[in-house]
This record gives structure tokens, sequence and C-alpha cells, in this order.
């Protein structure tokens, strides 16, 4: 027998050398990389004598050796992402199918029998070198569910390490090399969001607006308006099939160049917009089919012509905002069709089989009659900017994973960006990858684990104040939803207090281990700045105001001082991000002085908030400037060319987020006259929700949250201060750039009537 050889020996041990590896002798990429792997962590968790059924030294044979050829455990005889792990008298066989299955199987030994984890990008846990003995080893498995995905953001080649270490088969948008096995990939042009690719606007814009969606009367072009397609346009379909077999060359090339499978998943999906097309044959259409039918008939018809020639490939479709309810007169998904369900209506902080969750269950029933290939696109984040606010959804994960594939889903693609702001990202990324293998297993037993090994003496204080979270959510009937305002999370607000003090108690538990502490306050993260955001430190003027609740948020605020940064520079984040923490810190801060009373509010009580206490959808056209004219010298200015939303008519108006629906909105046709800022006032007096926010621009992208303890509940008028520069609103003003600056939004006392 011929196979390269790694001998490693005990460093500083008694014992004679108690392993060997082995791998090929013409070992493929992804076998060496099993090989060095599997020698690198040893040589790291050994310290003494390796036994296995009781026999040592040990010889581990990776990969598709002669002894794995002997006892039919080639890669080739077995089953894709299969993995075995099989002891023959001293001699231990570590193999799998495909190019993932070894591995898998050797990750699997290190996690399943040395007790070494990967938790992220950044951090992995590897117990303190000791010697080691397994009970006799004859194992195999296979992940339960075919795709596995966990979408990070900002990406990095790390991605591709751990995806592999827990075994996904795809990371985002991360490329997978062959040395780690390659991945289930999509090929050109992306796994989502491709209308725009396929019928791109500046190519098209112009010449053919009818290809786009019409909405009041109106093409709007491209996704970067807010625009669709018209899919009942004829001319579409040849537009479409020519530009998909050109996506599919390419990616068979690129394929081929990098060493790789060929992509066998390509993706036909709708702009991320919420509008579609009004014109009357598409509506006409989806009253026939319901949106979904509509837009899947169109993909049905491409994958029809695609089976013509590449019977091995699928399409991939959304089932997104308007076309997540399934499709009614009788459309199914063509068999060379995966429609990836997206889950924008569940409570993400409870269990899917709560009663508050039954829509996203009854999607789940409804899609699995419609076709064979069904994948969900979850969320273990929610889009709101200060996203990592904290929710308890790792209890219900057991449930969820059940769920789906007791329904026949294939596959979950997770959006879980921003990691090192996250809540508990660690342990929610630790419950992703193990439930994908096996839905099945104890979810309490995993979190248990992860708590001690991740933070040590604190583990039990921490589970017990998650847990604390999660009954508090409960008892209150706390929903955390796709968008939520901060107000959502006000349900902790009598509670957190408590909180605090037991995470008081976690640190000091880990008081003299560096590490464990540091881990512990970014665990506590999330409760820090919904303390702040909580506390009720408002600019009240005209009078003398309610005091805000105290919930210890100038401790919070030290914290976050103290902590924040440093654990930032530790995960060596991008200073963009570094700048993004503190102007959050900033809205926190009391340094902000009150401006004058300006002349139309003499005599007024009003709240008052200043540019940076507003919230912007898009930081690249709405930034915090310098402006001599503003309310304290800042405001939000709006780049007018980046969206036609931000032309005229300007909008204003209020929404109750949990009761998702608008409590006051007006349109303005025309501008104050007059250079400089005015006000801009809403018709209505406002009842201020426990979920509520003031949005300006017809698009919402600039936004005050008003989940305040001592508004909510509280009546008030809502004025915004805006100034508008530009020849579209001043015909005289030909060489200004036309932006639309915002410094200050008042919610106004209603005046007392005189006796």
């Amino acid at each position: 027998m011929r196979f390269t050889l790694f001998s490693v020996i005990c460093a500083g041990s008694l014992f004679a050398q108690s392993y060997f590896i082995y791998g090929p002798k013409q070992a493929k990429p992804h076998e060496e990389t099993a090989v060095k792997e599997l020698k690198g962590y040893l040589e790291r968790r050994i310290d003494g004598r390796l036994e296995i059924g009781g026999r040592s030294p040990i010889t581990f044979h990776i990969g598709d050796t002669d002894l794995a050829k002997h006892e039919g455990c080639l890669s080739n005889m077995l089953e894709d992402e299969r993995w075995i792990i099989k002891q023959k008298g001293n001699d231990v066989i570590i193999n799998g199918g495909g190019t993932r299955g070894v591995l898998y199987a050797t990750y699997h030994f290190l996690e399943d029998y040395c007790g070494i984890h990967w938790w992220s990008n950044h951090e992995e846990h590897v117990p303190k070198p000791s010697s080691v003995s397994i009970d006799e080893l004859d194992v195999t498995g296979k992940p339960m569910f075919l795709y596995r995905d966990v979408y990070s953001s900002p990406s990095s080649p790390q991605d591709a390490w751990t995806a592999i270490r827990t075994r996904l088969n795809r990371c985002g948008n991360t490329h997978i090399p062959a040395s780690l096995g390659g991945s289930f990939n999509y090929g050109p042009p992306d796994h989502c969001h491709t209308f725009d690719s396929y019928v791109p606007p500046n190519l098209y814009g112009e010449t053919h607006p009818e290809y786009y969606s019409l909405r009041n009367g109106k093409r709007i072009i491209g996704e970067k308006n807010g625009g669709q397609l018209c899919l009942t346009n004829p001319e579409l379909r040849q537009i479409f099939r020519e530009k998909l077999f050109k996506f599919i060359t390419e990616g068979e090339a690129r394929a081929k160049k990098d060493g790789v499978n060929p992509p066998r998943i390509y993706d036909v999906s709708m702009n991320d917009t919420s509008f579609r097309c009004e014109c009357e044959n598409c509506k006409a259409e989806e009253e026939k089919y319901n949106p979904s039918g509509f837009y899947l008939n169109f993909v049905n018809w491409l994958a029809g012509e695609v089976a013509k020639e590449h019977p091995e490939i699928y399409i991939s479709t959304l089932a997104y905002i308007y076309t997540e309810a399934p499709p009614k007169g009788g459309v199914r998904a063509a068999d060379n069709v995966i429609i990836k369900l997206c889950d924008t209506k569940t409570n993400f902080a409870a269990s899917i089989l709560e009663d508050g969750n039954k829509i996203f269950r009854n999607y789940l029933s409804e899609w699995r009659k419609c076709t064979n290939n069904l994948l969900v696109w979850d969320y273990a984040i929610v889009f709101l900017r200060m996203t990592g606010l904290p929710f308890a959804s790792e209890f219900h994960y057991g449930d969820l994973y059940r769920t789906y594939y007791e329904n026949n889903v294939i596959g979950v693609f997770w959006e879980h960006e921003r990691d090192y702001l996250a809540d508990m990202y660690e342990l929610k990324f630790f419950l992703e990858t193990k439930l994908y293998e096996d839905p099945y297993q104890n979810v309490d037993k995993l979190i248990n684990m992860f708590m001690s090994c991740y933070y040590g003496a604190a583990g039990n204080q921490v589970l017990a104040i998650r847990k604390e979270i999660d009954r508090i959510r409960k008892a209150k009937n706390g929903r955390i939803m796709f968008a939520p305002s901060v107000g959502s999370y006000a349900y902790l607000l009598d509670d957190i207090p408590r909180l605090q003090a037991m995470y008081d108690k976690a640190e000091e538990a880990v008081k003299d281990d560096e590490l464990m502490k540091a881990r512990v306050r970014h665990s506590r993260l999330g409760l820090d700045r919904l303390t702040c955001l909580l506390n009720g430190r408002l600019i009240y003027q005209g009078g003398v105001a309610e005091a805000g609740v105290d919930i210890g948020g100038a401790q919070a605020m030290a914290r976050l001082e103290e902590s924040w940064d440093a654990w930032y520079r530790r995960r060596k984040v991008s200073e963009n991000i570094i700048d993004e923490m503190k102007e959050e810190l900033a809205t926190y801060s009391d340094g902000v002085k009150p401006a004058p009373v300006p002349k139309e509010l003499e005599g007024r009580c009003f709240y008052d908030f200043y540019a940076h206490k507003l919230k912007v959808w898009h930081k690249d056209t709405q930034v915090l400037v310098d402006d001599v004219e503003a309310t304290n010298g800042k405001a939000i200015r709006v780049d007018v060319k980046s969206s036609s939303y931000f032309d005229l008519p300007f909008v204003i108006g209020f929404y109750d987020d949990k009761a998702e629906k608008s409590l006051g909105n007006k349109q303005f046709d025309k501008i104050v006259e007059g250079n400089g800022y005015h006000w801009y006032k809403l018709d209505a007096p406002v009842t201020i929700p426990q979920d509520g926010l003031f949005y300006m621009t017809r698009e919402w992208t600039v936004q005050l949250k008003t989940s305040y303890p001592q508004l909510i509940g509280k009546t008030f008028e809502i004025w915004v201060s805006i100034k508008f520069t530009g020849k579209q609103f001043h015909p005289e003003q030909v060489n200004e750039h036309e932006y639309i600056y915002i410094d200050r939004v008042v919610l106004i006392e209603p005046e007392k009537k005189q006796r």
C-alpha cells in the first residue's frame, strides 16, 4: 500500500507515539485539506495517549485510501455528503461521499469525539490538551437537509472555512474552493432578486419602458426606483431565454476554471421591492392565479425551455412579500423549479407552533402541495437599522426545523448578517448548523453544552437570562416582526433593571477570565443598547416634562463606551462599522443642547428631535451632514437623484408597525416658497402607539422612531423642518444639486382651550 504519511508525536508526553495519519498517494485537494485539518487540530488537542476502542496507537486512513477501497468505503461508493468513521482494529477509516463527505467525517470526529467546536469565523473551542479515550467507532451520517446555507455580511475568505467545518454546503456569496469540497452553488447572475440582471434598466429603460412595471400610470424602471417587470409583455420571454442560456454557458466555464462541479441552479426572481405591475393584463393574471401563480407561470415556461437542453438544471424563484401566498387556479411549480419561500410574516421571537405564527405555517403546508422542491429563506435578524436587540429565538429552533422537515422543505437559507452585532450570533449560528444535520436533536442539550463551553462559569447565568427574556415575551405577548421598531421590544421595559442585575452576576462569575468576561459583556450588548434606547432621555421644550423612566441608561452607556469598541477591534471589523457604532453612541448622549424655540412654537410645549435622532435606510445617499442653516448645525441630506421617490410629491406620514396601519399621511405637490428651512405638518394629531414611526419621503427611508415610554399613548401634532435645493424645487437654482435636508422633527402637545 502506498500512502502520504503524516506522523504525529505527542509533544511533552511520556507516552509513545499514539497515532498516525495517512492520506492517498494521489490525494485530491479536499482530501489534502482533511489530512491537514485532522493533523493540525489533533496536535493541539492530544497531549498524552489517544486510545480508540481500547487500542493504541491508532492509524487514521483519510479519503480514498487502499483500506477504504478494501472496506467498500470509497467516495464514489457512498451517497454524496454521507460521511463514515469506521474502526478496524488499530485502523480508523475517515471518508465520505462526493467531495465534502471526507471533510464532514473529519470534522465530526474532531467535534463529536474530541470536543472541538467552531462558533463563528472568529472563535472556536479547543479543549485543553490531554489524553483522549474514545469508545470503538463505527458511525455514519448524512445531513437531513439537502441545502444548508447561512449568509453572513460583510463576507470574508474565512466564511468558507467556517461553512465546511460546520457542514454547510453554501455560505451566501462566498466562494467555497475545490480544496474545501466546493459548494451547492448558483450560476450567474446571483441567487436572488435577478430581474434587473435579465432586463437591465441601462439597456432597455429608455428604449423599452413597456418592459417595466406600471404604477400610477407611469413606468417604473428598475429595482433602484422600486420597479418590477411587466411579465405579460410578450417580448420578455425571449429576452429571458437568451440571457439565461448565456448565464448557463458562463457558469459552466467558470466552474471548469475553478475545478468544481458546474452549477445546477439558476435564479429568476423578482426585484427586492414590494411594488408590482398594475397594467390591466398583469392585474387580470394576478386575479386569476394570485400574484404567485401568475409569476410562477412565467418561471415554469422558462424552466421548460431549459429542460429541453439542460435537464440537470433547476430554476429557483422567490415566494416573497406579495408572492408569499400560494398560487390558485391549479398552478404548480414545474419539476425543475425550486420555490424559495421567504418568512416575512412570522413573530421571530416565538415558536412557529404558536398561534401567532399560523399564517406562515399555513403557507408552508399549502406550498408543499404546489412544488416538489421547497426551500425556505429565513431570517435570524430583523430589518431595523439598530438590529441586534435581544429576542430569545434560540429556544424555538427545534420546533422550526422539525416543522420544515415535516413539510418536505429540502433546505434553508438563513439570512444572518452583521455577526459582530447580531443578538447571540454564536449560539444561534451553532444551532442553525447543528439542526441542519438532524432537526430531531435535543435543543436544550445543545444549548447547555454551548453555554458551558462559550461562557464558562457564567454559562448557567447567561442561560437563565435568555430563558427569562423568552418567558417575559410569552407573558406579555411580545412580537418581533420582520422590520420592528424599538417599541416592539418595550415589553421588556419593566424587567430591564432585573435582567441587568442578572448580568452583573454573570460578569462577576468570570471577572478573572478576560476572554469569558468579554464574551459575557458582548452577549449583554443588545440589552445595553435597548436600555439606552428606552431610557427616555428626550429634549422637552416649553415647560417641565414628565420624568423619563430611569432603567439604568447611564450604566449601560458606560459599559458600551468601555467594551463595544474593544470587541469590534478584537474582531477586526472595518472602520466604517466602527463609525456606525460611534454614531449610535452619539444618539444616546446627553451632549446635544436644546435649540432655540422657533417663533411658530413660542408658548407651546413639545418634544424636540434633531437630525442625529433620525434613522436612514440608505446610508450612501442619505447622510448626516454639517449645515450652517440647520438646527444645531446638522441635517440628514437626501440625494434626490438617487431615486425617483425623492422627486415631488413629497410625503410625510405616521405608521403603526404593530397594527400595520397608517395613522395619517400628507402629500405635498409643491414646496413652501422661499429658500431655507420651512415647516411641513401632518393635518391631524396622532396618538402615539407602542410601535410607531414618523416617515419622510415616498420611500419612507428617513424615519423617526417614537417608541419612548413618555410618548406612548399621548397625542401630538407632528411637524418636520425641511429645506429643498436645486432646479426641481427652485427654478432659479440651476447650478444647485438637488437635495432634501431634514433637520428637526417636533411632537407638539395640543394647545389647551381658553376658558
